[in-house]
């Protein structure tokens, strides 16, 4: 079903934001959006928060020039094989023009394959697990999110300094053991000891018989691998069990907006990666100055990346000419771009990751985030290119690898577009 305004979002979006598009003055043509995301789920939360961007920068592009879009919303339901049969339908019985995927890395790395096999451009807004733009990538998929790789570059800068003993909660999915894997080798490296792990279902709601055994441990750390609600839900159960005056706090996300769903009193200094924040730079204050009189609620990370991936997606549209996908991931490629961040990002040709600056940041107070409406000061920055590393570098080697194996085909029965 072609979606204008999101149904779910009680007025969220209140009016376009001043985004800059490109006029043309060719005939007027629709170009079809198919956006899958999760909108129900154990990580519906977040892609409610991508689609309120995502819609403020489509209202703004169809305010301006004579190319009309039409978002064309699936929910996966934070699952993969539906994100795949929601793809499928997109592409086929819908006839959407290119994909944009919202939340899941396991929906991207099950999406992918498909995408490349049909012929179409996809366009990752928040998937993060490494393998996406490493030894999965497809040729017809760009990555925004920083990967797992670059997130732990700024995060474990402080984490260290809270203690070698860690002991960690994952989430069981792409994205959670990705995690994994990456930072307790990194402890290892660093001369660690790993006290404990447990693998836990996505959506998880009692976390007991894991906090006992923390509680049992010598853990100073622990560290969450989770994605979505399920870690604001395991920080209010370890203030509940008394492991804050015990052990510190961390982890690859904790979304910005949780600040009303745990006690973040008691966890001030709890410190976990973090994609964006609006108190950056000049350029991200201006982000969000930009958008938040569009906004129900203060401006988040989330409604940040589904605004800038869209924006982006009309541009390197505008910049291809075309919808062929081969065209669109050539205009992709290397292109440079105000990310809202303190230096320029870049959409990386070899392993098709945006290569963006990093940070870490710790929880503030109350007193604080009333002031600033954020919840985290930076305390840990890594630029882009020290985050991303360099195309040699095992992960986007592996990905320029699959990428060049790779022919895009002809869509069946698709005539592109002008764009």
């Amino acid at each position: 079903m072609v979606m204008h305004r999101s149904a779910f979002l009680g007025g969220a979006v209140t009016a376009a934001a001043a985004a800059t598009f490109p006029r043309r003055s060719s005939a007027a043509s629709t170009i079809k959006i198919g956006f899958i995301d999760s909108f129900s789920g154990a990580l519906a939360d977040i892609g409610l928060h991508h689609r309120v961007g995502v819609e403020i920068a489509l209202k703004a592009a169809n305010r301006r020039g004579a190319t009309r879009y039409e978002l064309v919303a699936a929910d996966d339901n934070s699952r993969p094989a539906v994100g795949v049969t929601e793809a499928r339908r997109l592409i086929s019985q819908e006839n959407v023009d290119v994909l944009m995927l919202g939340t899941s890395s396991a929906v991207a790395l099950a999406v992918g394959p498909v995408a490349q096999q049909t012929g179409i451009f996809v366009l990752a807004i928040g998937a993060q697990d490494t393998n996406i733009t490493g030894d999965k990538a497809t040729r017809v998929l760009y990555r925004f999110s920083p990967n797992v790789q670059m997130q732990i570059h700024a995060l474990s800068q402080r984490i260290l300094s809270f203690g070698k003993k860690w002991f960690f909660v994952v989430d069981d999915f792409a994205y959670g053991k990705d995690g994994y894997a990456r930072l307790s080798a990194l402890l290892k490296r660093a001369g660690g000891t790993e006290s404990g792990a447990d693998i836990l279902k996505l959506g998880t709601e009692d976390y007991s018989s894991t906090l006992t055994k923390m509680r049992n441990s010598d853990a100073e750390v622990l560290v969450l691998c989770q994605g979505g609600f399920d870690a604001a839900k395991i920080a209010q159960q370890f203030v509940d069990f008394g492991l804050h005056k015990k052990m510190h706090l961390a982890g690859t996300n904790m979304e910005d907006y949780y600040w009303k769903s745990f006690p973040t009193e008691q966890l001030i200094g709890s410190t976990f990666a973090i994609p964006w924040s609006p108190l950056l730079s000049d350029s991200s204050m201006k982000f969000a100055r930009m958008l938040q009189p569009h906004l129900s609620e203060p401006i988040t990370a989330r409604h940040y990346f589904g605004y800038l991936c869209t924006t982006q997606l009309i541009d390197r549209l505008h910049a291809a000419g075309t919808t062929k996908a081969d065209a669109i991931v050539n205009a992709f490629a290397d292109h440079r771009f105000d990310a809202g961040k303190a230096s320029p990002a870049m959409w990386r040709a070899c392993d098709h990751q945006c290569v963006q600056d990093e940070y870490a940041g710790a929880i503030v107070s109350k007193r604080q985030r009333e002031k600033t409406h954020f919840m985290y000061e930076i305390v840990a920055e890594v630029s882009g290119i020290a985050a991303a590393g360099t195309c040699n570098d095992p992960d986007a080697s592996a990905a320029a690898e699959a990428i060049a194996s790779q022919k895009t085909p002809d869509r069946t029965g698709y005539e592109a577009k002008p764009a």
